[in-house]
């Protein structure tokens, strides 16, 4: 992953005067915020005349960062929206991206959600480092395994499909003898990744 590189004198600035940043550095205090202080996620709110950014530690809500101006909101918004690679423009629906950064050495894993309010554009940023990123990337990986599963199911209906169109000519066409030699090949090698897996399993198995 790439390194995530903050200004730490931000971290310096109490939170009652992020506000008279501009969204650039605003945008780097709050990372610099979450990252060090161990909060979990930023909510980036909006109201009719202005928004405002709350951030909860556990569950709680620690604080809030009002009196930002519907333009300063957006600005941030667009900042998060640069660092995870997404579009400028507002979104009219739910979005989502995940990017991965080395802090100090440390994986975190940042996901940015995009919501379309009744007053503009909203976000939530959640940071899962630690046990909580290591459970992200389990349930990532059984989500994973289970479709390779379902791709494997609707691979062996069309090879039995095959062997039974097969079955009802004495001859093979050469194109079709090829692909059944590259499934071959394919299946293979897909073999061979699943052993690497479940070796890699189980070495890091501390059962084992």
């Amino acid at each position: 992953p790439l390194s995530l590189t903050l200004d730490s004198a931000l971290s310096q600035i109490p939170p009652g005067q992020l506000h008279r940043l501009p969204p650039p550095q605003l945008t780097q205090a709050l990372l610099n915020l979450v990252l060090t202080e161990g909060i979990g996620r930023l909510y980036l709110e909006r109201r009719p005349t202005q928004g405002r950014v709350l951030w909860s530690k556990d569950g709680v809500v620690q604080a809030v960062l009002s009196d930002l101006s519907p333009g300063q909101i957006q600005s941030v918004i667009n900042e998060l929206k640069r660092l995870t690679h997404l579009p400028l423009l507002p979104t009219t629906q739910p979005k989502q991206a995940d990017i991965e950064r080395l802090y100090q050495g440390d994986r975190v894993l940042l996901r940015l959600r995009l919501m379309a309010g009744t007053h503009g554009e909203e976000a939530t940023l959640q940071v899962l480092r630690g046990a909580a990123l290591k459970f992200y990337e389990q349930q990532q990986i059984r989500q994973l395994g289970e479709e390779a599963l379902d791709v494997a199911h609707t691979l062996q209906k069309r090879i039995s499909a095959i062997r039974h169109q097969a079955q009802q000519t004495l001859n093979i066409e050469a194109p079709s003898a090829r692909t059944l030699d590259d499934l071959m090949k394919m299946l293979k090698t897909m073999e061979e990744q699943i052993e690497q897996i479940m070796e890699s399993s189980h070495l890091s198995d501390p059962k084992n």
